[in-house]
């Protein structure tokens, strides 16, 4: 029984042809299952088929599947826990015997109807580039190690979706095709951040392309950095948290003051990310958010990409409190002072963290406009 019956998200031909890969085998086929629906999982992206008497479940038939592009798909779907089942279904030639991949059971609850263009405008383009990194790591670790892996690998696939939108290339060199011809891409490793090394040469100012030359990246998912301020009170909020950065450098102070800060998650915007963490972090509920600026803190290895904002709050004396996610193993204090101290400590070396450095800096600037706003 090598046919497979797709009535989900494997409908979408993007989405297919990467996981299936070059060689997937014959085109697919209408067909439909009898006696059963497509609905949303509820509260989540991806849909559920679910008995339903007298409805039938639209899909594809996959025949003829090639040997490669089976093992592709199996792995994609069992990192995700998914499990085959047989199933009759209906094609333009009559009933075929088939197989389909479903969920664990008890693990979801079916919501509402599920269509695929409107998954596809809003979770398409984020779960193919997040297919391309499960399947790149096929190799190297069994799919039940991916299920532990899906929020930074959605996060990751966020941050290559926001980099679409570039920065502007009035002075710098504006890239083109060619520019940069890359020979491999290897993945070095991947748990809660991955390491990637490339071989690649570049187009230099001269106009020549330079010699190949081998780079190591550290690839990590965009992120947020918010500065709480009462423009009333005159103060701001630091968070303050055990960093491992430090603590491997060798720094006997490994206890860092910041920013509230987190990563951007798969399908998130940043200011969703900003108001979410400042409630994870020191249950502060934000007004006004202010971009202040976007950058890449340290290019020259780093893909990490940054959103600072500065938020305007109200900050009596017990806004200070304590918080984080003892599922992601944090321990956060929060400090409220006012603005002159943080200032002092910026002067002194004790805040010795860039972007909130940084967003401290540009308070300094519009703090006259935000106390007579506000």
């Amino acid at each position: 029984m090598d046919a497979l019956f797709l009535y989900g998200t494997l409908r979408h031909e993007a989405l297919r042809d990467i996981v299936t890969g070059s060689a997937a085998g014959g085109a697919p086929v209408p067909a439909r299952l009898p006696g059963h629906a497509v609905r949303w999982a509820m509260g989540e992206n991806f849909p559920l088929i679910v008995e339903a008497e007298g409805r039938e479940a639209a899909g594809l038939l996959l025949e003829d599947v090639a040997p490669g592009a089976r093992a592709r798909l199996d792995y994609y779907e069992d990192s995700f826990g998914y499990r085959l089942r047989p199933v009759r279904v209906i094609a333009a030639t009559g009933p075929v015997d088939a197989q389909m991949y479903v969920p664990p059971e008890n693990g979801y609850l079916p919501g509402e109807p599920w269509n695929l263009d409107e998954w596809a405008a809003r979770w398409g383009a984020l779960t193919c580039l997040t297919a391309e990194e499960i399947l790149a790591d096929m190799d190297r670790r069994p799919a039940s190690e991916v299920a532990g892996r899906f929020g930074p690998l959605h996060a990751r696939a966020q941050a290559r979706l926001n980099a679409r939108k570039s920065a502007p290339t009035t002075l710098r060199r504006k890239a083109g095709p060619g520019d940069v011809r890359l020979r491999r891409r290897a993945l070095a490793y991947s748990r809660f951040f991955t390491v990637e090394e490339y071989d690649f040469s570049h187009r230099k100012f001269s106009g020549e392309h330079g010699d190949e030359i081998n780079r190591s990246t550290f690839v990590s998912a965009d992120a947020v950095t918010v500065l709480p301020y009462d423009p009333v009170r005159d103060r701001v909020l630091l968070v303050e948290q055990f960093r491992a950065g430090p603590y491997a450098r060798g720094d006997s102070q490994p206890w860092m003051l910041e920013a509230i800060a987190g990563r951007i998650d798969g399908g998130e915007t940043p200011e969703q990310t900003a108001r979410r963490e400042a409630i994870e972090e020191s249950g502060l509920t934000l007004r006004d958010l202010h971009l202040v600026v976007q950058y890449y803190p340290t290019p020259g290895a780093k893909s990490e990409y940054l959103f600072g904002y500065l938020a305007t709050a109200d900050l009596p004396d017990n806004a200070a409190t304590d918080g984080g996610l003892e599922s992601e193993g944090e321990d956060i204090r929060s400090h409220v002072i006012p603005f002159a101290q943080a200032m002092d400590l910026v002067k002194s070396g004790e805040i010795n963290v860039g972007p909130l450095i940084i967003l401290l800096l540009y308070l300094d600037r519009m703090r006259e406009t935000l106390r007579s706003s506000g």
